[in-house]
């Protein structure tokens, strides 16, 4: 396995990345206003770009794209309201206010997957049982060991469906609902004898002999810590404040209303923005 690329947040503590790209998901997925989809799906793909690379990126865009598509196509057929009909199919009338309500929903939804995908690759699990390790140990745990199982059960799917294919004897069928069923079989049983084994192997290094966990801690919690996170959450307060003020100023019926230029969109840009600008200096000075 590749080592890891280091990343902008690898020298601060694991608080100041949760905090920050937690809320700043919490934000995108709340701010239904085409100006704030706009900049959330602009800083999720410059943050992938940052923290996934280029093709990583690209390969999710393939799929994710097309759901935007998708959403805003389906949005008016289901939600036939609106005063700009733009054409009928049958007795569906399309209307523009649902074909933008529809359009917003799916960049939203892309661009909060693009967030938590970059997420991901910055809170890793050795970095979220550090930081909830020793308040919320069991929390903990299921996270950190389901992110690390399910990649392990698509592996050993994968492995099963190629020696059934490479078994002559076991009818060399890898496709089919008999199949499907064969192979959810084996792993359901690899995995039900892989917790026993995991249990035991927990049990007898003392997990939950006391009641509470010593933990180790590789990063201090530094002032610089301190203030970056206090930096964090002004400038989330900050953001999700206009952000109200920008959605409850807009709607998408009974008509679309004019957008204007406003400066409360700057602060949510360089909210988006700025892990990609750390990841592209950090880099630059590296280099």
């Amino acid at each position: 396995m590749a080592a890891r690329q280091p990343h902008a947040f690898d020298s601060s503590h694991p608080a100041v990345p949760a905090v920050y790209l937690g809320g700043t998901v919490i934000i995108a997925m709340f701010a239904i206003q085409p100006v704030y989809v706009a900049l959330s799906l602009a800083g999720g793909v410059a943050c992938s770009l940052a923290f996934r690379g280029a093709r990583e990126t690209v390969r999710g865009l393939r799929w994710q794209l097309p759901v935007v598509a998708l959403v805003s196509l389906v949005n008016p057929l289901f939600s036939a309201s609106g005063s700009t009909e733009l054409w009928r199919l049958g007795p569906t009338v399309v209307y523009l206010e649902s074909l933008a309500f529809g359009a917003c929903m799916g960049a939203m939804l892309v661009a909060v997957v693009l967030w938590l995908e970059s997420t991901s690759r910055v809170l890793t699990q050795d970095r979220l049982l550090e930081l909830g390790a020793r308040a919320l140990p069991t929390v903990t745990l299921m996270v950190s060991m389901t992110m690390q199982l399910v990649p392990q059960l698509a592996r050993r799917g994968q492995t099963v469906r190629s020696a059934y294919a490479a078994c002559t004897a076991a009818g060399g069928e890898t496709g089919g609902r008999h199949a499907q069923v064969r192979l959810s079989d084996v792993l359901v049983s690899w995995a039900m004898e892989d917790s026993l084994e995991r249990a035991d192997s927990m049990r007898a290094r003392g997990w939950g002999s006391l009641p509470t966990r010593t933990t180790y801690r590789s990063v201090e919690f530094r002032g610089r810590d301190a203030l970056a996170l206090a930096l964090s959450v002004l400038l989330l307060l900050a953001n999700a404040l206009l952000a109200s003020v920008a959605c409850g100023q807009w709607h998408f019926y009974p008509a679309l209303p004019r957008l204007v230029a406003w400066w409360g969109y700057v602060p949510y840009a360089a909210l988006v923005l700025l892990p990609a600008a750390l990841e592209l200096v950090g880099r630059l000075r590296w280099r």
